[in-house]
């Protein structure tokens, strides 16, 4: 299965961040002085249990949109009021809390992981913050009822410690709140649950999903957080963010202990103004020392503080917020420029070095990506040669030093560097090169596998009875990454003639390709990194113990997926974690139809592979990949009941989406040749993949340095779709808006693989015969529908027979088709263009 790691931008660590429970600041004393900010956190996380004001309490009722939370009966106190505002409450006794999500996806993820399309748990005790008006709700309640204040010093203190360990996971969000003028309300509820245990309920208006309900848990040893449902409110997605990136200008200096120092002057635009904190992403290894704005001024910040758990598993903690001197109007223009310094860079052994932090080397608005300008300044030891995105503007020598500029070509979301000993390489065309660079040497992990010895024959005994001792074969010197560059390079030029033909030009004037150490892939815009395991030839790989299909992977895969990768990622973006399975799904299924191109029956060798890894269950698993989860919950996938879940399904699965696409509209294009009466005969009987060029070529061109989400992708589709495709409508208005939501609802949004049986029998009819039967499916809803082709075998080395095409409809459908001679036995879609399981 294709495995490649990707900077690819999970779901920010900050768009979540101040989404969710975040954050204490554990600021070093060498950062700004105090300051109102930082002294009113302080306070926050030091809020306690207000012991004088202890409330009985019966059936007190809070609703936030689909989240129902009901306190039948026990002891309520609220938190000490901070400058006369309350923002938590603590209960203990008999509560039930209920959610019911609206959406499809999120009752099945619900029910994955509770065992019902809902939330419906009682509790003992319940832990609430909140900047909205539960304060207010519950004191009118309380009211109503009669409710009188007592004091109970041990109802405060069996709370005390709890709350002492919480509220820095909260400080942050509800400091948002505090310092803008237009709050977006946050309420939270950690819940003890008397049958699911401690979890989390959230509705937060600073989360594009503002409503959140999961839970930690361990899994043979590892925390995961589960997220069970996220989820709008009800009338709608929260408002835009606050703050959005115009450009980037990045200094960085790399010593020779390989430490990182770096200043970022980032340009942003106040949105929708109203807010003082700015949410940043930066790895948790650099600290940063201060941060000035456009008048030198020093501002307060926090980073790296305590992160609520749901948080820390996704991204880890690397989060810096920046608290700006007053609130900027919408359309304000603000520059930061932020210091720090850190290691994150790594010495694989041999001087073999890569850049740990792909995604957080530098300090940047994090969530759906952002096409902006970036300017790239280095300075490293001369001894090293560095590589970065963007256009060389220079490089110089200055003493033990080099210093060099680099400056994108075109508006990019991210940017990203390597260095290394290189050996370097290069392939030319009139419109683009590609330049190379290897490391002379393995990492000592890889070089480990070319130095053992090997034992040759059992052993034997001499004529004394004395065993002899065995023949040890000594390996030869390793291979050299650098002598397999040049191979590698030709490669990648011929994917990217291949992939011009199908999408457009290049994107980029310039493609780096460095080796990195490790077993994974990574794609920047105008840069790749290939692992050591590309450079290498088939027996050279077979030699270091590398099975078969790695061999095929990262040879004949990995770096064309990359390469694909530079329009579907470095060209047309992702609009949220939803959405992230289009740039995978595109970027795998170009290198199979490259694959394809290069050794016909690659394509359908891999679809099979895929076939099979997505229905099959490894080792104790419970579940097939393919039932793990649908697409569009992204990063989610990963969990405490599936850990490797996103790897499983959204490679091959996304593929196959394409595959079957690709082949709908094939077909489509195709029966449109047929017609009778047609003057001339299409483009599609020229090239049958013409639809899904077009298709493929629209989305570069109306979403070129822009984020793609699932909802744009349904809107091209059903631009190009042919009426065969319309499998729910009339077939009059092809191009209608949710004419693909069949397709998208079943495998975007859904999960399951089909399995398809038929029964039949044939009659005579004069010269002709009639075939009549049923196609069983299962596996999946009796919603399901799907056009499944049925053949008729010929004669060995004959091609199988179309005799039509059944659109299934619940669990049996019958069919009747008429034939000029009878078959013996019928075929279920042989040439692949579906992803089923078969009798």
């Amino acid at each position: 299965m294709l495995q490649v790691a990707t900077v690819k931008r999970m779901p920010s660590v900050i768009g979540v961040l101040l989404s969710v429970a975040l954050l204490a600041s554990t600021a070093a004393a060498q950062q700004a002085p105090a300051s109102g900010p930082r002294d009113l956190l302080q306070k926050l996380n030091a809020l306690r249990v207000d012991a004088a004001e202890v409330y009985r309490v019966r059936e007190l009722y809070l609703r936030r949109d689909a989240v129902r939370v009901a306190l039948d009966e026990g002891k309520l106190a609220f938190l000490a009021a901070q400058d006369g505002r309350v923002t938590g409450a603590v209960f203990t006794g008999q509560g039930r809390v209920i959610a019911m999500p609206r959406d499809p996806v999120e009752k099945r993820s619900l029910a994955r992981f509770l065992g019902a399309p809902l939330l419906d748990e009682t509790f003992s005790r319940a832990y609430f913050r909140f900047t909205d008006d539960t304060a207010e709700e519950l004191r009118v309640q309380l009211s109503r009822a009669g409710a009188r204040p007592f004091a109970e010093p041990s109802f405060a203190e069996d709370w005390n410690t709890v709350v002492a360990n919480l509220n820095p996971r909260h400080s942050l969000r509800i400091l948002a709140d505090l310092l803008a003028n237009a709050p977006q309300p946050y309420f939270y509820a950690g819940i003890a649950g008397d049958t699911s245990g401690a979890f989390d309920v959230l509705v937060n208006n600073r989360r594009e999903e503002q409503i959140l309900i999961g839970q930690m848990r361990f899994a043979e040893g590892v925390r995961y957080y589960d997220t069970w449902a996220s989820f709008p409110r009800e009338e709608g997605p929260a408002p835009e963010a606050p703050f959005v990136p115009l450009g980037y200008a990045i200094e960085t200096t790399i010593h020779p202990e390989n430490t990182l120092e770096g200043t970022t002057t980032v340009q942003l635009k106040a949105a929708r103004g109203g807010e003082r904190l700015i949410p940043l992403e930066l790895s948790w290894r650099l600290t940063v020392s201060d941060v000035t704005d456009d008048a030198g001024r020093a501002l307060p910040f926090f980073q790296n503080g305590e992160v609520a758990p749901e948080e820390m598993l996704l991204r880890g903690n690397d989060a810096v917020f920046i608290v700006l001197p007053q609130i900027p109007a919408a359309g304000e223009t603000i520059r930061l420029r932020i210091a720090y310094r850190g290691s994150v860079i790594s010495d694989a052994g041999n001087d073999v070095l890569f850049v740990g932090e792909r995604g957080s080397w530098y300090p940047h608005i994090s969530g759906a990506d952002h096409f902006v300008p970036f300017e790239l300044a280095f300075r490293w030891p001369r001894r090293l040669t560095l590589v970065a995105t963007g256009k060389k503007l220079e490089e110089r020598e200055e003493g033990d030093w080099r210093a060099g500029k680099w400056k994108s070509e075109a508006p990019i979301p991210v940017a990203g560097f390597n260095l290394g000993e290189y050996v370097t390489g290069r392939v030319e065309t009139g419109t683009w090169k590609i330049e190379l660079y290897a490391n002379l040497q393995f990492e000592q992990a890889v070089l480990e596998r070319f130095n053992k010895p090997v034992v040759e024959g059992p052993p034997v005994r001499t004529r004394s009875g004395v065993p002899a001792p065995p023949r040890i074969i000594w390996p030869d010197p390793p291979p050299s990454p650098a002598a397999l560059m040049n191979p590698v390079g030709e490669d990648l030029a011929e994917a990217i003639r291949f992939y011009e033909k199908l999408i457009g030009p290049f994107p980029f004037e310039r493609l780096a390709v460095a080796q990195i150490p490790g077993s994974f892939g990574q794609d920047w815009p105008g840069l790749l990194y290939l692992s050591t395991l590309s450079f290498l030839t088939p027996a050279e790989q077979s030699r270091a113990g590398i099975g078969r299909h790695t061999q095929e992977h990262f040879s004949e895969l990995v770096p064309v997926h990359k390469v694909a990768h530079q329009w579907w990622g470095g060209a047309v973006g992702w609009s949220s974690y939803r959405d992230q399975w289009i740039q995978e799904g595109l970027a795998n299924y170009l290198a199979l139809m490259f694959a394809e191109d290069k050794r016909p029956g690659e394509l359908a060798a891999w679809l099979e592979t895929y076939r099979s890894e997505l229905s099959t269950k490894e080792g104790g698993a419970e579940e097939t990949p393919g039932e793990m989860g649908p697409l569009a919950l992204g990063y989610r996938l990963r969990s405490s009941k599936s850990p490797r879940a996103y790897a499983q399904l959204v490679y091959p699965k996304s593929a196959w989406v394409f595959h079957m696409l690709r082949m709908m509209l094939r077909e489509s294009g195709a029966a449109e040749t047929k017609k009778p009466g047609a003057s001339k005969t299409p483009k599609a009987a020229k090239d049958p993949d013409a639809h899904f060029a077009q298709l493929l070529q629209a989305l570069l061109a109306n979403y070129r340095h822009r984020a793609l989400s699932t909802a744009d992708l349904q809107r091209e589709v059903e631009k190009v779709m042919t009426p065969e495709m319309d499998l729910e409508g009339s077939k009059k208005t092809p191009g209608r808006p949710g004419a693909m939501d069949w397709f998208f609802d079943q495998w975007v949004r859904g999960t399951g693989i089909p399995k398809y049986s038929v029964e039949f029998d044939v009659k005579p009819a004069g010269e002709r015969f009639i075939v009549r039967g049923k196609l069983r499916q299962s596996g999946v809803p009796v919603s399901f529908i799907a056009p499944v082709p049925i053949y008729e075998p010929r004669a060995p080395g004959g091609k199988p027979v179309l005799l039509g095409t059944v659109v299934t409809n619940g669990e049996e459908t019958p069919f009747q088709f008429t034939v000029r001679t009878a078959p013996k036995k019928l075929l279920i879609d042989p040439n692949r263009t579906l992803l089923c399981l078969t009798d």
